[in-house]
């Protein structure tokens, strides 16, 4: 009896130590999917219209009943459970699929991604039940026709690492205060949703500490109330930042230039920027794409972009830059990698016969809209 116990007590340490999940398998010890898994796949599909057949492979015939061999599932090598989710158009050509999102879905325990992306949900919310499957470390419901409020309740995915909700027609209804819940998320995108609320937005994202690549394009983002960078970390983990077409004014700047010594791409074409260029933007040692297109700076076109060594794209058209077309190219070509230059509707004079030859590696160059010869 105290064998039998102890052969109990070893094989429970076992399955502690390994994290052993029951395995499905056949005769051949090959993982097969879970039936209660499987019926709830189906269950997702007939809440589903799919005019190009992106979903034929899945039905209950005995030749499809391995739901881990359908199009866009993937399972567990081990315990077969359903662990990712990725349904989207065959091509862009192909109709989108239509309809609404089962709960079913509920049915996927091991579940931890999740994209949905590019078809077309007909302006319904995104679903409460989805903020329930908390194992989900990706969640994509990008360009899928979704309205409404932005779910606060997707604060209770704290596994989430990568989160995109953009391109939908969503609004914040006040704060963003849900996404603090969030501290894994690596990268964030809710571009070209309605953000005009949220005026805790960079009290939010600022101290996300593990964020790396941060877009909110076209949000309405409001400009920053000085007083709310009292309480922010300054996390330094951005490397890929787009603010574009928001009505930011020169009030980020004190954020912006504490947490920028890692920025790779830093996008801020389309706001209220006012002023000559600052000369903090010359600490951005690593910046490789860098836009200031479309605001209303003035002055002289700084000499330290010359300087920064990985700059390869500069796009400061469409603002009030004055300066002598050869002399900015010559300090622009000083340690220039310098691919796509953008120059377009300044103020711009001189000559630009001969200069442009000093940047070897320029592909792209707009110069027009200036008072160039």
């Amino acid at each position: 009896m105290t064998v039998g116990i102890k052969f109990l007590q070893h094989l429970f340490l076992l399955l502690i130590l390994f994290q052993l999940e029951p395995r499905v398998a056949d005769s051949n010890n090959i993982i097969r999917c879970i039936d209660e898994e499987r019926e709830a796949l189906l269950t997702f599909k007939e809440s589903l219209v799919d005019e190009s057949g992106v979903l034929s492979s899945w039905g209950p015939e005995d030749e499809k009943r391995d739901c881990c061999k359908w199009t866009g599932v993937g399972c567990s090598n081990r315990t077969g459970h359903v662990i990712k989710l990725e349904i989207q158009p065959i091509d862009f050509d192909s109709f989108p699929l239509r309809g609404t999102i089962s709960p079913a879905l509920l049915q996927l325990h091991r579940l931890t991604y999740l994209d949905l992306s590019l078809n077309n949900f007909s302006g319904s919310p995104i679903p409460e039940f989805i903020g329930s499957l908390t194992k989900l470390s990706y969640l994509d419901l990008s360009f899928a026709e979704f309205e409404g409020p932005i779910p606060s309740h997707l604060g209770n995915l704290s596994a989430l690492q990568h989160l995109d909700l953009s391109l939908n027609h969503l609004f914040s209804a006040g704060n963003l205060d849900w996404l603090s819940h969030l501290s894994s998320l690596t990268y964030l995108d809710l571009g070209s949703n309605n953000l005009s609320r949220s005026t805790d937005w960079l009290q939010v994202v600022g101290n996300l500490p593990l964020l790396t690549t941060l877009y909110l394009y076209r949000c309405h983002l409001p400009p920053i109330v000085p007083l709310s960078l009292s309480n922010l970390n300054y996390s330094t983990s951005l490397q890929f930042l787009e603010l574009s077409e928001n009505n930011l004014t020169n009030s980020i700047y004190p954020w912006l230039f504490n947490a920028s010594s890692n920025l790779v791409l830093l996008g801020l074409d389309s706001n209220l920027l006012r002023g000559s260029i600052p000369v903090a933007f010359k600490h951005m040692v690593s910046v490789s794409f860098l836009g200031l297109a479309s605001n209303e700076f003035e002055g002289g076109v700084p000499d330290f972009f010359g300087n920064m060594c990985s700059l390869t794209m500069l796009n400061i058209s469409d603002n009030k830059l004055r300066g002598h077309f050869p002399e900015l190219i010559q300090n622009l070509s000083r340690f220039s990698s310098l691919k796509e230059l953008y120059l377009e509707n300044n103020r711009l004079n001189g000559f630009t016969n001969n200069s442009i030859g000093q940047m070897s590696k320029l592909r792209t160059l707009s110069l027009n809209g200036n008072s160039l010869i």
